[in-house]
């Protein structure tokens, strides 16, 4: 459930940054797409749905609002198919279902390894046929490595950032812009966000939104670095650059797509990158304000994911005496066990007013919440071989947030002969 939410809360942003893209086109703004796909890499990664657990109880009321959205339960509607051997049953999950979702977990896992193992040997093999220089550039002294072989600069590295640039391009008019687009693809991490993209596909791997991410994320820094590069030159300077970006267009690169942080790209987004750093860039208070209200109307989307997580029940059965949290009250209807309802489970919480719970797991992260615990009774159905039943019931203590439930001592056991549940 957890790792559903944060895929959910992730890809909201994700989303909205594509249509964005695709229905505004020229006068997209991308510092916007930019800022939009951050939230969703931090909505990806960080449990942000468990930060309910830490809150006080009136708050957890408020968010706790009834969203169904039980995914195995769901998922199970959707999957049953009628087994052909047994009239009747049904098999919930089918067998080429679970073939197929391990092959392409696998595929993603091949990829992301193939992809960082080749990009570091690629980086070394760069390495180690480029010259360090130390060139002046707008009259500061900078670090650059000169690499015969290539016919583009290039950005690598993921700590430890380097751009290397052709030999050839040192007398090229347009070297001053161009070392500044490397230049902001190193001060942005550009290499070391794609390389968390990376991760981001492997832990949400079922997710293809994930892998968009990494494609957004690329296109997006592209942009970005062309404006940064062109910012302060004239117009005839920009088109000197347009016309650098269309012949290296052609050439062929010695890293793959995924890793690409220099000028060149696929030649369908040529034209889309030099429309736009032709125009004029600046934003107004007008857009930056819608830019800033998208981003915080998406923040609070994705966070809305918090309403929806409701993490399973831990059973700590130590027998601890539980009468230290509260006083218990009556059993519900003051003696039988014959209503508690166990279509869900075999065992169930009842509350001091009746209520049942289902305990249907024993995994959570308790441990994160500061405990709201309430009064109420554990009871373990256990069916016999003669038709009826034992009921066992336990005093016991659950927390309203999170369902951390603590067994203590033994209240009572009933058998039924026939039975009633």
């Amino acid at each position: 459930m957890l790792c559903i939410c944060m895929t959910v809360a992730g890809s909201i942003p994700v989303v909205v940054c594509l249509v964005l893209w695709l229905i505004q086109r020229q006068s997209y703004n991308y510092y916007l797409g930019k800022n939009l796909l951050l939230i969703g890499m931090f909505f990806y990664l960080v449990p942000f749905q468990m930060v309910k657990y830490l809150l006080p109880q009136r708050i957890v009321s408020v968010l706790s609002v009834p969203i169904d959205i039980n995914v195995e339960q769901n998922f199970n509607k959707v999957v049953a198919v009628k087994s052909l051997l047994s009239p009747g049953d049904s098999i919930w999950v089918p067998k080429w279902v679970s073939i197929l979702l391990l092959v392409w977990l696998l595929c993603i896992i091949i990829f992301s390894v193939y992809q960082i193992i080749k990009y570091r040997i690629d980086i070394r093999k760069l390495m180690a046929q480029s010259e360090q220089r130390f060139l002046d550039v707008n009259g500061e002294t900078v670090e650059v490595w000169l690499n015969k072989n290539i016919h583009t600069p290039y950005t690598v590295g993921f700590i430890k950032r380097s751009i290397i640039v052709p030999q050839e391009s040192l007398n090229h008019p347009c070297f001053d812009m161009f070392y500044k687009h490397e230049e902001q693809h190193k001060r942005n991490f550009d290499s070391l966000m794609k390389l968390i993209c990376i991760v981001i596909i492997c832990i949400h791997w079922i997710n293809p939104i994930a892998i968009l991410l990494l494609f957004l994320y690329g296109m997006t820094a592209e942009y970005i670095c062309d404006a940064k590069a062109l910012d302060g030159y004239t117009y005839e300077e920009k088109k000197k650059y347009a016309k650098l970006l269309i012949e290296l267009s052609t050439e062929d690169e010695p890293l793959s797509m995924v890793w690409r942080n220099n000028l060149s790209g696929a030649e369908q987004l040529i034209k889309r990158r030099i429309t736009y750093m032709m125009k004029k860039n600046k934003m107004g208070l007008l857009r930056r304000g819608i830019a800033i209200a998208a981003s915080v109307i998406t923040v609070f989307a994705s966070a809305s994911t918090i309403m929806a997580y409701e993490p399973f029940d831990w059973v700590d059965d130590g027998n601890v005496d539980v009468t230290d949290y509260g006083e218990f009250g009556s059993f519900s209807d003051g003696d039988s066990t014959i209503d508690c309802d166990f279509s869900l489970s075999d065992t169930i919480f009842v509350y001091e007013d009746g209520t049942q719970v289902a305990i249907t797991d024993d995994s959570s992260s308790y441990v994160l919440c500061n405990h709201t615990m309430t009064s109420g009774y554990y009871n373990v159905h256990k069916s016999n071989s003669s038709g009826g039943c034992t009921v066992t019931v336990f005093k016991a203590q659950k927390c309203t947030k999170c369902g951390y439930l603590i067994i203590g001592d033994l209240y009572k056991t009933e058998t039924y002969p026939v039975c009633p549940h």
